[in-house]
């Protein structure tokens, strides 16, 4: 069943610097399909670092109920798997992110390369990343076709939590051949990462959540949830989740959920020292009236960039997946937690200015980690970036990393040596 993988999209600036960069209005071209459908590349060990590929995962029963026949997920590698299959990297994607994680265009390129430069290098470790079940970057998701109707689920599509995402991922590494890996992502990934460590631990040698706590509280939910998906679903165009098959695609209401998620995104300070009150360098995308502001186009940038670039129903599906995850779900906080093995490297990292995930929770988690006699390091991003931060101030970032990506190693090679001996 061939998935729906999207062309590459290059990757926006915060700010653009002359017109002819300003992407035309989304609403002004003439009704084209959203997405394009590209057969998925086969499955060949030959392929470069890189390259994008999709690999069949049978049947799967997701954790709040229903079934898919065939769930398949799109992921890039990079390095090799060592024989004894232990020295894998595993990469986790925020919202809307994809499995490009490296090289030049990657939303993680400083991070991950080749050679002692980077803090994950891809000579001595074996990076995966795979784009999330529920996504539209490849995997099976609402955007996918249903066999039983030849037409793309939308909401029939089962609902998708943290733990099928992980679920499915799990999967796929064992196919790879993975015995133990590194979990490591932000925000969303983040959760994924948790996740990893608390619902399969026998397969994790380290952890590194960033940007992250054990659940979204109220204000994330409402402030960058819950106003996009009412944006959404109120389009006329969203057409109860079946636009595909209408020929339709509810662009306004994405792009407004874009624009109120980029708020959480970023720090107060950051938006005032940018923006402040200044007035609008340029025509604004979308109708307006009366004075505009600065702030407005960049809003407006980053709402009709979305648009192009990704799926209404799975950005529906990926925020409910993401307000709905609990570390402690079925059991408490302190008995997950207590499943990650005494020795396994765990660094938790927040952000100063950080609202969608404050700092403070964070700092807490790995109280308790500790308290459960785990080998646990808090890191602080002090920026003014706010959430954003873990995909922009790279300096810090490349200096966390690295950190623990040593530790991570000492413990592997400790581990090796035991199992040796």
């Amino acid at each position: 069943m061939a998935e729906r993988l999207l062309e590459p999209f290059p990757p926006t600036e915060d700010r653009f610097t002359n017109d002819a960069e300003r992407p035309a209005s989304p609403f002004s071209r003439p009704p084209v399909p959203h997405l394009r459908l590209v057969p998925p590349l086969p499955e060949d060990d030959g392929v470069a670092d890189g390259d994008v590929r999709t690999m069949a995962l049978g049947e799967f029963d997701f954790e709040r109920g229903g079934r898919v026949e065939q769930v398949s997920l799109a992921y890039r590698t990079w390095g090799r798997l060592n024989p004894a299959g232990d020295n894998a990297v595993l990469v986790l994607h925020a919202l809307t992110g994809d499995s490009l994680c490296a090289g030049d265009n990657g939303w993680w390129g400083p991070v991950i390369g080749p050679g002692q430069g980077y803090p994950i290098d891809t000579t001595r470790f074996y990076v995966i990343c795979t784009n999330v079940l529920g996504g539209c970057q490849g995997s099976t998701g609402p955007g996918s076709i249903d066999p039983a109707t030849g037409h793309p689920w939308g909401m029939r599509f089962p609902l998708t939590t943290i733990g099928d995402i992980v679920a499915a991922q799990r999967r796929l590494v064992e196919r790879l051949g993975v015995r133990k890996l590194i979990a490591i992502g932000g925000s969303i990934g983040g959760f994924q990462a948790l996740e990893w460590a608390t619902r399969h631990p026998e397969l994790v040698s380290a952890v590194a959540p960033l940007a992250a706590s054990g659940a979204l509280d109220a204000q994330g939910i409402a402030t960058h949830s819950e106003l996009g998906r009412r944006a959404i679903m109120a389009d006329p165009n969203w057409m109860g989740g079946d636009y595909a098959r209408h020929g339709v695609f509810p662009e306004q209401g994405l792009a407004i959920a874009r624009m109120a998620a980029m708020v959480t995104y970023n720090g107060r300070d950051n938006l005032n020292q940018r923006f402040g009150r200044n007035a609008a360098q340029r025509p604004a995308l979308y109708e307006s009236f009366g004075q505009t502001f600065d702030i407005e186009g960049y809003l407006h940038y980053h709402g009709a960039a979305l648009v192009k670039r990704f799926d209404a129903n799975s950005y529906l599906y990926l925020t409910r997946a993401m307000d709905l995850y609990d570390v402690g779900r079925n059991g408490g906080e302190s008995y997950w937690l207590d499943r990650i093995g005494a020795d396994v490297p765990i660094t938790l990292a927040g952000i100063s200015s950080d609202w969608l995930f404050p700092p403070e929770p964070i700092a807490a988690l790995g109280e308790t980690l500790k308290r459960l006699g785990k080998d646990v390091v808090y890191e602080e991003i002090v920026s003014p970036h706010g959430h954003d931060a873990f995909l922009k101030d790279w300096d810090r970032v490349n200096e966390i990393v690295a950190g623990f990506m040593q530790r991570a190693e000492t413990a592997r090679r400790r581990h090796t040596q035991f199992a040796d001996t």
